[in-house]
């Protein structure tokens, strides 16, 4: 049947429906198609291929390097598929620098592109940028980056072209003007979809319409948190310094990040791309349908008073005034085209994919650009064919784009146009990954908030929940301390007085907010078989017994790492992170728990409390008559009993390296325990801790992992280093997968590098050379207060993972030599832990 506008009848079944014609939806169904799959059937409102949605206004500029190197992986791909397919112009792209700190923010944006293997990166003078891009002017900026293969994606053809790919292969079949009315679901797993044309039943759907996902949400009770926005295009008229170009001969796409434009050659005219304003919202249900449009969709009237006027809350200019700056030709001329496009903001800025955990089947693929759409299908067509998420044939880890990283709250309007609102003004600006939002706060809040705010607790948040970074009640602390300095970008969003909590915590005693991370119950009959199968290590243990455990994927990638205890016969208590962590992984327990297993994930109606240090002890024994002894609790052991007369669930085990407990109660005892703790703790010295030394020097000194920082999907927990915690007597998921590893050999693993010179600290991202060869990036860094040196934990090439071996890591432009050294760092033989 093929391609087709509306003359040809709807099959009445498909395997695979996929709604939206766009990029994306036929980059999906191309890598299924690919994978032979047969019985793919998609849908589009609009005229193929030119569908109305921002596919078909989008310029189409590909810049590769960004912080984020899941987002650049999936651009690197998308080029090299439209590459393939002869639907991109390697043009180049020019990022240029207004101000200096811009120009540093390059140098570490060169430094990113390297790590995550973007070749030809280089960093060019004002002059240089003006040999590549001579209209303009080169006194206003401080220099560029350049990358050559970056580009110009031709959407709409590249479309077509993957469809045409998809057809031929016999697996796909394309419907335009068929509008999608409703989606059918029965017994929890996708049934049919309902068109304007007839009804098709299905297997699995994919939703990939972008600007009007969360209509497509509201059919099945799904929350989509996503925001359509509307920017700014125009086509300037021919302008002289571009007479006489060709398509053969374009000019480098450019980006004035400083004023958030960009800019792209039209023959002998110019684009702008404007975000200088204010963000301007649209509701999905506001959308005109293609036949009601003048033009299409997806592009509304163009407003004249924001791109003449400055609009935008955080630059001065407006952007014709900054374009003119820039490229003084714009002055006193005109534009031929100009328009307000709409596009899609999450309230976190990245993709939505993967498939609903309520409705088998049912699966996303949103808030996705043209430059990573096609890199985005290659992905979702792995999970959908497999399982696990793959990019081209390599393990990519999306648990931060995936739909099940939202919370409760992320799907309330005020929160998604609020941050989704937010996300489109910053997209261009100088934002650290640090930055807290202002809006939209306070909505998680543990019993102790309260006292925290006393102590002058600097809120950060994390999945919703106010997590103290640092205690302003500390500061004193620093008089008997020497905390290296830090300048520039790494003094952004940190405080010396994370240095003195870690070494009060070392020395004394500290008190930690352990209420957003969340404790997975899993009881009932099959319970002990179950998490035999769920984790990798051996958990038929003695009741009271706690072990580290990594939970793999089928392909024997790290899933998460948790601390579970057996309470009972039947009864286990899996302990993860806050937020995307909690969400996800209670997902997979879910989804795999045989009948009679009962699942349960503690996130309100249980709170924590982390003591730990040298005092702890003294600090708790007294409140309890349960016997805290190394005899009688030892490491690694869990009890039930009462801190005064506060029923507990306390784990003697340790993130900081420290001795120490976490305590776990019934949230409303949560604000009488902290006092009854802090009281006691006065006498020994007790400080409030952050969550910066928390999970940044206290845990690196000991080697500890941080799921999605240092492990993730990608590495098994061989390369990961925690391969100890691994038991192959045992049957798992993942066992075959991870014996095919260890039995080919482990190739890189994850290691501690401490920098030569004392005092320097590096950033996670940043590459790791031996010579002017890229072996590695940083994936967790900060200084070692007790060790008095800057660590960078990386995963490298087993040749460089012997202790002893000299390297260094690039930043800023600059090289700082490093020694690849033995975990952990700080007390080796366990000493202080053991206590």
């Amino acid at each position: 049947m093929g391609i087709s506008m509306s003359a040809e009848r709807l099959p009445n079944e498909a395997s695979t429906v996929i709604i939206g014609a766009g990029c994306v939806g036929c980059s999906v169904a191309y890598h299924l198609a690919e994978r032979d799959r047969e019985g793919i059937v998609v849908v589009d409102q609009g005229p193929l291929f030119e569908t109305g949605g921002s596919t078909s206004h989008a310029p189409g500029l590909v810049f590769q390097t960004t912080e984020n190197e899941l987002m650049s992986r999936l651009a690197q791909y998308t080029v090299d598929l439209y590459t393939d397919l002869d639907e991109f112009a390697q043009c180049g792209g020019v990022e240029v620098a207004y101000t200096e700190e811009r120009m540093d923010y390059l140098k570490r944006k060169r430094e990113y592109g390297r790590s995550w293997g973007i070749e030809g990166g280089e960093l060019l003078s004002a002059e240089e940028v003006a040999d590549e891009i001579p209209q303009i002017d080169e006194s206003v900026i401080h220099g560029g980056y350049y990358v050559p293969s970056d580009g110009k994606a031709h959407a709409v053809d590249a479309s077509a072209a993957m469809a045409r790919a998809a057809e031929d292969r016999g697996g796909a079949e394309f419907y335009g003007g068929t509008r999608v009315t409703d989606i059918e679901t029965d017994g929890g797993e996708v049934g049919a979809v309902v068109t304007d044309r007839g009804r098709i039943e299905c297997e699995e759907l994919l939703v990939a319409t972008n600007i009007w996902g969360p209509l497509f949400g509201e059919m099945v009770d799904v929350d989509v948190p996503l925001v359509p926005c509307a920017h700014q295009y125009l086509v300037s008229e021919p302008i002289e310094e571009l007479s006489g170009a060709s398509a053969e001969l374009e000019q480098p796409i450019l980006r004035h990040q400083d004023f958030s434009l960009y800019f792209r050659q039209h023959y002998d005219s110019y684009g702008i791309g404007s975000y200088d304003h204010e963000s301007l919202l649209v509701d999905s249900e506001e959308i005109l349908a293609p036949e009601e449009s003048d033009e299409m969709p997806s592009i509304r009237e163009f407003t004249e008073e924001h791109f003449y006027e400055p609009t935008h809350p955080n630059i001065d200019k407006s952007a014709y005034e900054a374009a003119c700056e820039l490229v003084p030709a714009f002055e006193g001329g005109g534009f031929e085209r100009a328009f307000n496009g709409m596009f899609s903001f999450t309230p976190d800025g990245l993709p939505i994919l993967g498939e609903t955990e309520e409705i088998d089947g049912l699966w996303w693929a949103l808030a996705v650009w043209v430059t990573q759409s096609g890199g985005v299908g290659s992905v979702v067509a792995e999970m959908m064919d497999g399982g696990t998420p793959r990019l081209g044939g390599e393990k990519i880890d999306i648990s931060s784009a995936h739909i099940e990283r939202f919370q409760p709250h992320s799907g309330s309007k005020p929160f998604a146009w609020s941050r989704g609102g937010k996300q489109y003004q910053e997209v261009y600006q100088l934002i650290h990954p640090d930055a807290q939002p202002q809006n939209q706060r306070g909505l998680r809040r543990s019993p102790f908030y309260e006292h925290q705010k006393k102590l002058g607790a600097e809120f950060h948040e994390s999945g919703g929940w106010e997590v103290p970074q640092w205690y302003d009640s500390n500061e004193p602390l620093l008089e008997g301390y020497s905390v290296p300095e830090r300048s520039g970008w790494q003094a952004r969003e940190w405080s010396p007085i994370q240095a003195a909590e870690h070494n009060a915590v070392r020395e004394r005693v500290g008190i930690y907010d352990l209420s957003r991370y969340t404790g997975i119950e899993i009881t009932g009959e099959g319970a002990v078989e179950y998490v035999q199968r769920l984790f990798a290590n051996d958990l038929d243990c003695e009741i009271g017994q706690v072990r580290y455990s990594p939970m793999l994927d089928s392909s024997g990638g790290v899933l998460a790492d948790m601390a579970v205890t057996r309470l009972g016969e039947n009864r286990f208590m899996a302990t993860t992170g806050g937020g995307a962590s909690a969400t996800q992984h209670s997902r997979w327990i879910r989804e795999h728990a045989p009948d009679g297993v009962r699942i349960d994930s503690r996130i309100s109606d249980q709170c924590g409390i982390g003591v730990w240090g040298p005092n702890a002890r003294d600090v708790l024994q007294p409140l309890t008559n349960e016997d805290l002894s190394n005899d009688s609790f030892g490491y690694f052991r869990a009890k039930e009993f009462y801190v005064d007369s506060i029923p507990v669930l306390g784990l003697r085990v340790s993130y900081v390296g420290e001795l120490g407990w976490e305590l776990y109660a019934p949230t409303e005892y949560g604000g009488k325990l902290w006092e009854l703790l802090w009281e006691a703790g006065q006498d020994h010295g007790m400080v409030p801790l952050g969550n910066g030394a928390f999970l940044g020097s206290l845990r690196l000194e000991k080697g500890y992992r941080l799921w999605g920082t240092d492990i993730t999907p990608e590495y098994n927990p061989c390369e990961a280093g925690i391969g100890f915690a691994v038991d192959l007597d045992t049957e798992f998921i993942g066992k075959e997968a991870l014996i095919e590893a260890k039995e080919a050999g482990v190739a890189r693993k994850i290691v501690p590098m401490t920098l030569d010179s004392t005092g320097e600290i590096v950033d996670s991202g940043m590459p790791i050379f031996d010579g002017e060869d890229v072996v590695g990036h940083v994936d967790a860094a900060d200084y070692g207060y007790s060790i008095d040196a800057g660590i960078a934990y990386g995963y490298l090439p087993t040749a460089y993972t012997e202790p002893g071996v000299s390297l260094e890591i690039g930043y800023e432009g600059e090289r700082y030599p490093v020694t690849v050294t033995e975990e952990p760092l700080f007390d080796p033989d366990r000493e202080k832990i053991l206590r």
